[in-house]
């Protein structure tokens, strides 16, 4: 079996005929069903019932198309490093980063990037830490900026500790809750409506089980922008928590104020990668990178 039948037999998996899967693979459909019917008869098995105009994989093709994904994504991720071996500078590098990265360390990690390697084409993408990490897996990401609270569970993946800051909750001047004795519990935190991206595990364990009340405070507005968050924040009665780093700007020029916490876990910010790609030079000085732009 070649590698081009994986990629045929997965592309007629997708597509639910020939006709599609010829469109993606850009070759006619009496060629690709040639090469399906040659690979057929020297396996000696049926990988797909034809009938309709559609093609419905057997338990051999979901098979072949299973083991496939994964094959062909191990071969484009190899040609990739590859290539940025042989190429170094002039390769590729996809960036994932979560909605705190997104903001303190993506902006400069880039610029420090294009300055070091003028040709390198850089891709990047927000998301939340679980897509981020199965994209890594997937081989759609090369590097991945996540809290040590998702990064955790991933022992065999390289991981590079760029930053830690502590948390805080942020208010416009003039919020009733400057007037509570700090730091805040979680109950006086919680009293407030309040502007939130996703509650890491620690918060949770921090702030224990939420009542009815602080359910619907905490609901109040979600976005995993922190820029949507801070003018939410700076506009109206809400009260919002994060890594003090996210709100400097706003709390230097006094157009928010900060409220210690009770709450000791700090915020770390970790770049991942796999054993694979930290054989990379471009992978490497993006770690150099991302800590130099979090300092």
């Amino acid at each position: 079996m070649e590698l081009r039948h994986l990629e045929q037999v997965a592309a007629i998996c997708r597509a639910g005929g020939f006709s599609g899967a010829a469109r993606e693979l850009r070759v006619s459909q009496p060629t690709l069903s040639k090469s399906i019917a040659r690979l057929e008869a020297r396996l000696a098995i049926k990988l797909f019932d034809r009938s309709g105009g559609a093609a419905r994989p057997t338990a051999y093709g979901r098979f072949i198309a299973e083991r496939a994904e994964a094959l062909l994504n191990g071969v484009a991720t190899l040609t990739r490093d590859l290539e940025q071996l042989a190429h170094g500078e002039a390769g590729r590098l996809r960036i994932g980063a979560g909605p705190v990265p997104r903001i303190s360390i993506l902006p400069r990690l880039c610029q420090r990037m294009a300055e070091r390697f003028p040709l390198l084409h850089l891709e990047t993408a927000q998301d939340s830490a679980q897509a981020l990490l199965r994209g890594l897996e997937e081989g759609r990401y090369d590097v991945v900026f996540v809290t040590f609270e998702a990064a955790e569970p991933f022992g065999d993946l390289i991981r590079v500790k760029v930053l830690e800051d502590d948390h805080v909750a942020v208010v416009r001047p003039g919020h009733p809750a400057l007037a509570e004795p700090q730091p805040l519990g979680p109950r006086q935190l919680m009293a407030y409506p309040m502007a939130t991206a996703r509650l890491v595990p620690s918060f949770r364990r921090w702030s224990g089980p939420f009542s009815d009340a602080e359910r619907g405070n905490l609901q109040a507005f979600v976005s995993d922008d922190f820029e949507l968050i801070k003018q939410r924040v700076m506009g109206a009665e809400l009260l919002t928590i994060g890594p003090r780093l996210i709100f400097q700007p706003e709390l230097s020029q006094g157009r928010l104020v900060e409220l210690p916490l009770t709450w000791d876990t700090p915020y770390e910010c970790w770049m991942l990668t796999t054993a694979d790609r930290w054989r990379s030079a471009v992978v490497k000085a993006a770690a150099e990178a991302a800590k130099a732009a979090a300092a």
